[in-house]
């Protein structure tokens, strides 16, 4: 199970750096509400944990200034490890959203290394990027109720 948790966490963090893009203002206060209202909760996750997603992605979490909310209908206790939190979790219905908090800075960063032709191409793709259903604002979806979070937009 936990090889194939790390394995899934790894090529949704990888996938969600390819569509780095996100617009400027933070959406996750709304989409989180949306999630509330259907019976979802946020799951805070242990440092040890978070350090475990972060060694599998090869990615600081912090670094990239971006935050991963994991929300789920399980009931949770107190008492749960990490594994038995993951696992109700996970046979619950959830949702993974990834929230950047400086978009512009993601942006400056890919934009740099593009010519001026490049960074044309570049506008182009974001602005089809933001049209996409599982992204909304500095938000992406990664997993989940997807009719909950098009709701938010």
């Amino acid at each position: 199970m936990k090889k194939k948790f790390a394995a899934i966490v790894a090529t949704l963090l990888a996938t969600v750096m390819l569509f780095a893009l996100c617009a400027c203002g933070s959406t996750w206060g709304k989409i989180k509400s949306a999630y509330e209202k259907e019976g979802y909760t946020e799951l805070k996750i242990s440092e040890k944990l978070h350090d475990a997603i972060e060694k599998q992605a090869g990615e600081k979490l912090d670094e990239a200034d971006a935050t991963l909310h994991f929300m789920t209908k399980a009931k949770i206790s107190s008492d749960d490890s990490d594994a038995e939190i993951l696992l109700k979790a996970f046979l619950s219905p959830f949702a993974i959203v990834w929230e950047y908090k400086n978009v512009e800075a993601v942006q400056k960063a890919y934009k740099e290394e593009l010519n001026e032709e490049q960074q044309k191409e570049f506008d182009k793709l974001w602005d089809e990027y933001q049209k996409r259903s599982n992204v909304n604002g500095n938000c992406i979806l990664i997993l989940g109720d997807e009719n909950i979070f098009k709701g938010t937009k």
